[in-house]
């Protein structure tokens, strides 16, 4: 009896052990499920800015942010009209008030011009008034300066969150991000940036530059070279940009909506 009653206490035990064990898997899994649906539906709601756009064409769109003191605008602005391209200017406030007259020659030149802040302050921890006034100010000085409203934004450091950029499409501004980064601003080589540009390159893609950079006009003749060689063509941002209501995926890539616009990861835009 006793041999007999040991053994049932051992089962007794294991039986207790095996449920407690098979309790604990049934909630690693159910908390697995629930993380599975809090990540489908953090995506769907995250906001994203517009890192690059589907084409068909083979266009790419060159970008230069315009914050830096050294301003070499003038042999910039030389350089694109020599190749016949329009590019896409994003501006600093402080930077526009430093130097007035590139402001009035790169809009005379016929490019376009997107709004970068003010002062070039980190919109992520900025609360929302401070953000208005960085844009509203640096807008006020682009209607000054060149008679235009932009329409596209770029946060600075390309720094940002949901909040920041549904605030500023709220705004009505489209906010720009890229896909393609020169890193002029390390002051690699020249050589080193034409091979990151061009071998990155793809339809619709968004490139990122900087004035004032100090290898980014040695590489810019390469680079616009290399880029037509492998059959691209050069656009605005603005005409980059796809019409009617789009989508914008979860690498930031704008494509049309489908009609059923639900699916994660995506946000529709009109």
């Amino acid at each position: 009896m006793r041999v007999k009653k040991r053994y049932l206490v051992v089962g007794r035990k294991k039986s207790a052990w095996f449920l407690l064990g098979a309790l604990v898997y049934a909630a690693v899994i159910l908390l697995g499920l629930r993380n599975m649906v809090v990540s489908l539906v953090s995506v769907s709601d995250k906001e994203l800015p517009v890192y690059s756009v589907q084409r068909q064409e083979a266009l790419v769109a060159l970008t230069f942010n315009c914050a830096w003191d050294q301003n070499d605008i003038p042999q910039l602005l030389e350089l694109l009209e020599q190749e016949k391209i329009k590019a896409t200017f994003f501006l600093v406030g402080q930077w526009m008030e430093q130097y007035p007259d590139s402001v009035r020659q790169i809009a005379k030149a016929g490019h376009e011009i997107g709004n970068h802040s003010y002062s070039h302050v980190d919109f992520v921890g900025a609360d929302e008034e401070t953000i208005r006034q960085q844009m509203e100010k640096t807008d006020a000085l682009i209607r000054e300066l060149t008679g235009q409203k932009p329409t596209l934004a770029r946060v600075p450091s390309g720094s940002y969150d949901s909040r920041v950029i549904r605030f500023l499409r709220q705004q009505g501004y489209e906010v720009i991000q890229w896909d393609v980064d020169s890193v002029d601003w390390k002051k690699p080589p020249a050589e080193e940036i034409v091979q990151k540009v061009v071998g990155k390159a793809q339809n619709g893609s968004i490139v990122l530059f900087h004035s004032g950079a100090a290898t980014t006009l040695q590489a810019l003749p390469d680079v616009i070279a290399g880029l037509r060689e492998k059959g691209f063509g050069f656009s605005t941002v603005g005409d980059l940009l796809l019409d009617g209501e789009t989508t914008i995926d979860h690498t930031g890539r704008q494509i049309p909506a489908e009609k059923d616009a639900s699916a994660p990861g995506q946000i529709p835009r009109q």
